[in-house]
């Protein structure tokens, strides 16, 4: 089977991007910008930028003289034993919550036969319509025993072994979103472009789309999500180059 040259666009298997207006709060189109899925190349740009901030802040927050630690991390003699004991509990509740869903099994409802009675078909329908709620109760269980558990755990420890362990959260969840913020800061500028084409940046500089308002930025923000892949198009694709 062969495919003629203009049947098929292979530069659709590497960029996929779609065009996007700026308006004003009387719906004016102010410019328009053709936004793009990052390349390997630019995606690795991104990903160092944001190390290297998580690294920065995280330096930063290690300096006791710090404006940012004195921000985002109270001093070892604010804070009470039980604050502490808060503290990281709430900040452990995002990975009891991973693990409640990987540890959590609840058995799914198994299908009667074709030929079961009308009975068995409704009880298997009533446990279907329960499933959801049985694995929300499952998981709730399993989060509630991991918090009593690590409340038990950490109230026999002292305060300075207390402290260690706040400070090491915080730093890890503050560092977590740093990193998160500067790869979506450095996608967004690095996926605008001016043309079609993608080879003109839309901004200027990185310091130029930094100092966007917010809601401009939400904006992007909002229009780059919705850029997705449709692997059903990129299959025929790529079917059709083989």
């Amino acid at each position: 089977m062969t495919v003629e040259k203009n049947d098929v666009d292979i530069t659709k298997l590497f960029v996929w991007g779609t065009e996007y207006e700026i308006v004003n709060g009387d719906d004016e189109v102010l410019a328009k910008v053709f936004m793009r899925i990052l390349g390997d190349a630019d995606v690795n740009k991104a990903r160092v930028y944001a190390l290297r901030k998580s690294f920065e802040l995280r330096r930063k927050l290690k300096d006791s003289n710090s404006e940012e630690r004195l921000i985002y991390i109270r001093d070892f003699d604010d804070v009470t034993d039980e604050e502490l004991i808060n503290y990281i509990v709430a900040y452990s509740m995002r990975e009891i919550g991973n693990d409640s869903h990987k540890m959590v099994k609840v058995k799914r409802p198994t299908q009667p036969k074709a030929d079961a009675s009308l009975e068995k078909m409704e009880k298997f329908q009533k446990e279907v319509d329960d499933y959801p709620n049985k694995v929300k109760e499952a998981v709730s269980k399993y989060m509630k025993d991991a918090v009593d558990k690590l409340k038990k755990s950490l109230e026999g420890l002292t305060k300075e072994a207390l402290y260690k362990k706040y400070e090491k959260l915080l730093v890890e969840e503050f560092c977590e979103q740093e990193a998160l913020n500067s790869y979506n800061e450095m996608q967004l500028y690095l996926g605008c472009y001016k043309d079609a084409e993608y080879k003109e940046r839309f901004f200027e500089s990185f310091e130029q789309y930094e100092n966007l308002d917010s809601q401009v930025k939400k904006d992007f923000r909002t229009a780059y999500d919705r850029l997705d892949v449709r692997m059903d198009e990129l299959k025929k694709l790529r079917e059709a180059t083989l």
